[in-house]
């Protein structure tokens, strides 16, 4: 059944991948969303401010468990490591990140309900890196359309899953518990048979590809890690705030930034359907289809930049105001700022990927460090100053300064492969 399902008779080529690369990146992008715009309608905002505590964590478990291979495993075209490699640095990833979430809980000092409901997301976000592991497989065979078709059913598995157990327990802690289990479920329903029909693996490990992996991927994890805090940075600088003045404006500040995430997001999935091409293209020196594509990405992200900025302002506070039950009206300019944010954000992404393709990307640790350095520096003082806008400000800077960077970075190694040809 899951073999007709996901996979069908033809196995050589897919014919919507463009369909379920859509739908899998509406979906995903819109979870997030979904899963706060119901808890603030149905729980309200003291049990929507512990969801987006544990929702902060587990963003950043996830960097962990991921440990940025996604990329490095669809690039590796010639299979210079097998996918039990890939599978067994997955599962040692996902493992330490478990360890670190615990430990997270117990130094920050949580409450036992937030430290359940953090744990919870923290295996359901970990569940969700050990799927990502097997939709890279499906890539690396150029079925994407098999791996956007099954993270989309199993987003919308789970949204259903999770927004139904809120409505009927209003028990944020039990629903939590129960999309983790539900979680964890899916991959060894859906991931590891599917996974069958590619490739023979098993668990065994070898240690020297192990650390091969995970020497060659530090530095993209770093680069990850680092992402995910620069979009965490103007949360922590609004924390930084005196209660009064910091609690209520990092509610709105979630329920405003909220659109930028799908932004991003979206424009991460479009990525994703150019990656393995551009490797391929690479390795055979075909440098106008590498630009070209280089070109049709930034393009995707310029359009859907204006569309989502245009919409924005004219739309975003009538449409967040009747998600999140709250007037969040008259914020029209922080839509367009935090929007082009999210666009440098993605082309950070997109740059950051060719120099994964050339295998450069230990050039990124110095340039991850400094920006994550320089928001921890400008965000406190443009929130202190600007409050929400300043918030808005300062990410866009930094985005915009890391996107600089790794664009200098990517078009120094092409020229340099060009003068060598």
């Amino acid at each position: 059944m899951l073999y007709n399902l996901f996979i069908g008779k033809n196995i050589e080529k897919s014919k919507n991948v463009l369909f379920w690369t859509v739908a899998s990146g509406i979906v995903y992008s819109l979870q997030s969303l979904v899963f706060l715009a119901v808890i603030q309608q149905v729980l309200k905002d003291e049990t929507a401010g512990i969801y987006s505590a544990g929702f902060v964590v587990a963003s950043q478990i996830f960097t962990i468990a991921k440990y940025c291979v996604r990329n490095y495993q669809v690039s590796d075209v010639k299979e210079k490591y097998s996918f039990d490699d890939y599978f067994s640095t997955r599962i040692l990833t996902c493992g330490i990140a478990l360890i670190v979430s615990v430990a997270w809980v117990v130094i920050a000092g949580f409450n036992l309900q937030t430290v359940i409901v953090t744990l919870g997301l923290c295996v359901y976000k970990v569940a969700d890196a050990l799927s990502d592991l097997f939709e890279g497989l499906y890539q690396q065979k150029f079925r994407f359309d098999i791996s956007g078709k099954s993270q989309c059913i199993k987003d919308v598995l789970m949204i259903i899953q999770y927004v139904v157990m809120i409505i009927v327990t209003r028990n944020l802690v039990l629903s939590t518990v129960v999309l983790a289990v539900f979680s964890v479920l899916l991959v060894v329903i859906v991931d590891i048979p599917l996974s069958r029909k590619f490739v023979r693996w098993k668990f065994g490990i070898n240690a020297g590809n192990v650390g091969c992996i995970l020497a060659a991927c530090f530095a993209l994890f770093v680069g990850s890690f680092a992402h995910q805090y620069i979009q965490q940075a103007p949360r922590y600088a609004i924390m930084g705030l005196p209660d009064t003045v910091g609690v209520p404006m990092l509610a709105k500040f979630n329920e405003l930034f909220m659109p930028t995430y799908m932004l991003y997001l979206f424009a991460g999935f479009t990525l994703k359907i150019w990656l393995t091409k551009l490797a391929v293209y690479h390795n055979e020196g075909n440098r106008k289809g590498f630009v070209s594509i280089l070109h049709k990405q930034s393009l995707i992200i310029v359009i859907l930049t204006i569309l989502s900025s245009v919409g924005m302002y004219l739309l975003g506070g009538w449409m967040l105001t009747l998600i999140y039950g709250t007037d969040l009206n008259g914020f029209q300019w922080f839509h367009v700022i935090i929007m082009i944010a999210g666009a440098f954000s993605a082309w950070y992404e997109l740059f950051e990927s060719v120099l994964i393709i050339y295998r450069k990307q230990t050039f990124g640790i110095c340039a991850s460090i400094a920006s994550c350095g320089l928001a921890a520096i400008v965000l406190p003082f443009f929130v202190r100053h600007g409050g929400l806008m300043g918030a808005a400000v300062g990410y866009l800077v930094i985005n915009a300064v890391r996107a600089a960077i790794y664009f200098v970075m990517a078009i120094i190694f092409m020229k340099k492969e060009k003068k060598e040809c």
